[in-house]
């Protein structure tokens, strides 16, 4: 590819970023942007009501760089922030990055290159790189298919029924899906506008997951380039709200609009939902997944005095009725712990609560 050409290859790019409290990583973000080979761009970002630097500094950037635009919401979060953003962007296409992730270099190039080659898909997603707290890099490895291996050649093109098979690989696996996220793809903004396509505000976890599955029931194909084009970046920190959910009542109704969005996801997508009762098992196996994960996260830091609200919140999990249903689809993949589940199934929960210490601190490390 040729970088001096590059203005000439694709539209405008609307690239939307939310930021609240960002100060100490909004710059490389922001620059990440502005090194870009492909120069036809908008950067939007929108402050979230931060009460650090974040604001001063985006606006210094907006002085030097006409093409970035400075948005300033009250504190609602970063859905609200994004559907801000998609309503103010005027390019053909959208690019959502995170404020303290960054991107490569050519990523909009690559990107925009594919979507030529490939004859305008709807969709065109790339891999995407993890940087841990501890400074390593890891490379996902992505699986596209039902039954498949991962996935090592350059691109792949997905028909509709290639779509629904990786929504079900998905769904067995989902902790390690590009699917999870709406960072680092490149949507075309009219579906978005055109299908009134919105990320869900009122949702704590899982937000990106379901505007990705509205955008693909409107999506005929898309082209997945296997090159980590985004770098999504770990960080430490409690407090982050991938990490905690506020509530267990906040928790189960986010799950509860997962299993109806995915559900409808099937039932638009295909008149004949493929194999339903093995799609409900998927579905009921992607619930349990992700009630192991929060509840990992959620004992991620106890201590003496949480203890006891920890208890009190795991046990408040077990024993909801969408957990129950969920758990008689559980079936461990290669490398994931039965003990967990075990526990968790035989209502054991201070051992329960013990061995997710155990495992958060090995994921996650010591606070």
């Amino acid at each position: 590819m040729n970088g001096n050409k590059n203005k000439s290859i694709g539209g405008l790019i609307s690239v939307i970023m939310p930021l609240y409290n960002a100060e100490k990583f909004l710059a490389r973000s922001i620059e990440s942007v502005i090194n870009q080979s492909y120069k036809n761009f908008e950067l939007i970002l929108i402050d979230d009501g931060s009460t650090d630097n974040s604001k001063a500094i985006s606006d210094k950037y907006a002085i030097h760089d006409q093409r970035i635009k400075v948005i300033s919401q009250k504190h609602n979060g970063p859905s609200t922030a994004r559907n801000n953003g998609i309503r103010r962007a005027t390019g053909i296409f959208v690019f959502f990055l995170d404020a303290d992730d960054f991107i490569d270099s050519k990523a909009l190039e690559t990107l925009v290159v594919k979507y030529n080659q490939y004859n305008e898909p709807d969709l065109v997603m790339a891999n995407f790189s993890k940087f841990e707290t501890n400074g390593k890099i890891i490379n996902q490895k992505a699986t596209l298919a039902l039954l498949a291996d991962p996935f090592v050649l350059e691109d792949k093109i997905l028909s509709r029924a290639d779509i629904i098979d990786y929504v079900r690989h998905y769904l067995r696996n989902p902790s390690s899906h590009a699917i999870s996220y709406c960072w680092g793809k490149l949507f075309k903004l009219s579906i978005i506008k055109d299908n009134n396509i919105v990320i869900n505000e009122g949702m704590y976890s899982l937000e990106d997951t379901i505007f990705m599955l509205k955008y693909l029931q409107h999506a005929n194909n898309a082209v997945f380039v296997n090159k980590a084009l985004y770098t999504y970046v770990l960080y430490d920190n409690p407090m982050s709200a991938s990490m905690v959910i506020s509530s267990v009542d906040t928790m189960l109704n986010d799950l509860a609009m997962f299993k109806a969005e995915t559900i409808n996801f099937f039932h638009i997508i295909s008149k004949i939902t493929p194999n339903k009762v093995a799609v409900n098992k998927e579905i009921g196996r992607a619930l349990a997944n992700y009630f192991i994960i929060f509840i990992i996260r959620a004992c991620r830091n106890v201590t003496k005095a949480t203890r006891k609200k920890t208890n009190d919140y795991v046990s408040k999990i077990i024993n909801a009725p969408l957990f129950i249903e969920s758990m008689r689809h559980y079936s461990p993949l290669k490398g994931n712990s039965k003990i967990l589940p075990l526990l968790l199934r035989l209502k054991l929960v201070r051992l329960a609560v013990l061995y997710s210490e155990h495992r958060a601190r090995k994921r996650y490390g010591n606070e």
